[in-house]
């Protein structure tokens, strides 16, 4: 009888001692998932945010044709460390209680990757600022020339690329590259510079700086031109039009 309760005793120790290690099982399962879960958050982050980067760095080497700058690389480098994994090596960090030292080198990639996307979009808005400087130069000299609606079309196309098209991310970036292809080979065929047409034309200093005046709308008097500027303009065709208008 005795020897009947002791068996049943240590049963249910036994029962008892199974209980607890399914027990710890399931705790230490969850702790685990939580831990997966949260880490794969901090991963799902970074690489949005180096999506975002390439992007913004194709458009920036390959449409207009710029280096890649160092921050990038260096984001790159620093993304790759934490990345470059495999589901194995991610479990062998959760199961060493790894995983909040590894979520701050994540965290250390993502501030690498915003310091690149800010880097970027503010090298991006430099040539969008450039170019946009650009065309309403070019469109002040357009008011000076007859049949410029082509040329008035093409500074268009170069506003809405620059002010949008590189900023839509729906668009496809090597589409990007060869419509900036295009109107880039048109600019250079048909739209020029002040200096550009001072060159063209030899044309003095004063002449161009009239030139711009009248382009901005401004009213000259006859009386106050030196008469090299009227022979310089009188001996170009499309400006003698504009002389005769305008003053």
């Amino acid at each position: 009888m005795s020897s009947n309760l002791e068996e049943t005793v240590e049963a249910l120790r036994s029962k008892a001692d199974d209980y607890q290690e399914a027990t710890n099982f399931e705790a230490k399962l969850g702790e685990h998932t939580r831990s997966a879960s949260s880490l794969e958050t901090s991963l799902v982050g970074l690489r949005k945010r180096m999506e975002e980067v390439e992007r913004l760095n194709d458009i920036y080497t390959r449409v207009f044709g710029r280096d890649t700058p160092g921050a990038v690389e260096d984001a790159r480098h620093r993304a790759r460390q934490v990345l470059d994994r495999t589901a194995d090596d991610y479990w062998e960090v959760i199961d060493d209680d790894r995983s909040e030292q590894y979520k701050a080198k994540v965290q250390t990639a993502k501030s690498e990757a915003d310091d690149a996307r800010t880097l970027l979009r503010a090298e991006l808005n430099d040539l969008q600022t450039a170019w946009q400087s650009d065309v309403r130069a070019a469109k002040r000299i357009q008011t000076l020339m007859p049949d410029s609606r082509e040329s008035s079309r093409l500074l268009n196309d170069i506003e809405e690329f620059v002010g949008k098209r590189i900023w839509d991310d729906s668009t496809d970036v090597n589409s990007l590259q060869g419509e900036w292809q295009g109107l880039e080979r048109k600019w250079n065929d048909g739209v020029v510079s002040w200096n550009e047409l001072q060159k063209r034309y030899r044309l003095g200093d004063d002449t161009i700086d009239l030139l711009k005046e009248l382009a901005q709308g401004e009213n000259v008097s006859f009386r106050d031109l030196d008469g090299d500027v009227v022979e310089e303009l009188l001996n170009v065709d499309e400006f003698r039009d504009v002389l005769e208008v305008t003053l």
